[in-house]
């Protein structure tokens, strides 16, 4: 069976046994990745066909009963302007149900209110913190859509899977439950580097300061003082595009 489909069965007996299942102490929350999980969406397709950049701000119920979802973009487009996106995006919900604040001829902020999908309504029952979207497409093992979330307890795992599953399509597959994996988070040493240039003015045109004279004040090299803001610089890229960079040692 796939190693990227569902984890071995001894994993998933170490994971119990750390999340409590088996009598050891619990953990606080468990993160649970769910592979091949539905992320069709017309709010961000329309953006999309557009050739919009959009970040997800953030989403929660629009009403107590969670029949709707509130969700609000940060939007920019081309030289086109904005109206153009707001004009497809009003023609497919209710006045009360969409608001734009303009952020210049080319940003906007969008609020939408849609149907509330089932999976974020199982998440929003049991207060689980979604850490990823699987309406923005991030791909997971095998190029499918991944959706990783933190839970109370490993069996809410089963909940989400539940409501994940639509009618005809294939059925997601868990594939890790365990202890939450930072992501993104720059080190200590990299967040001084990059503090430093900054405030030095590394990164201003022309530069104020030489790479040299930044290694010189953390006390390496100028190759570390190079691959510290490299790395930095692309942590900080990645966690404004959506896309989780490949892991580093602490430095």
């Amino acid at each position: 069976m796939p190693t990227s489909r569902v984890r071995t069965s001894s994993s998933l007996r170490k994971t119990r046994r750390r999340s409590g299942l088996d009598g050891a102490d619990p953990l606080p929350m468990v993160e649970i990745v769910l592979n091949g999980v539905e992320g069709d969406d017309w709010v961000t397709d329309t953006l999309r066909s557009h050739g919009v950049a959009f970040r997800l701000l953030g989403c929660r119920p629009a009403d107590r009963g969670r029949r709707r979802l509130v969700r609000l973009f940060e939007v920019e487009t081309d030289s086109s302007g904005i109206g153009p996106v707001v004009h497809r995006l009003r023609a497919r919900v209710a006045a009360r149900d969409i608001a734009v604040a303009s952020l210049g001829r080319d940003r906007a902020l969008v609020r939408v209110a849609v149907p509330m999908p089932s999976i974020c309504s199982a998440a929003f029952d049991r207060g689980d913190f979604c850490i990823s979207c699987p309406f923005l497409g991030t791909a997971g093992p095998g190029g499918l859509t991944a959706w990783s979330v933190l839970v109370p307890q490993i069996a809410d795992a089963r909940r989400l899977l539940t409501a994940s599953t639509r009618k005809g399509t294939p059925r997601p597959t868990l594939v890790r439950a365990g202890a939450y994996r930072k992501r993104w988070g720059l080190t200590g040493r990299q967040e001084t580097a990059l503090r430093l240039a900054f405030e030095l003015g590394y990164f201003d045109y022309p530069r104020k300061v030489s790479l040299s004279a930044i290694a010189g004040r953390l006390g390496v090299g100028r190759s570390t003082a190079l691959e510290l803001l490299r790395k930095a610089s692309t942590k900080l890229a990645a966690q404004r595009f959506q896309t989780e960079p490949a892991g580093d040692q602490l430095s």
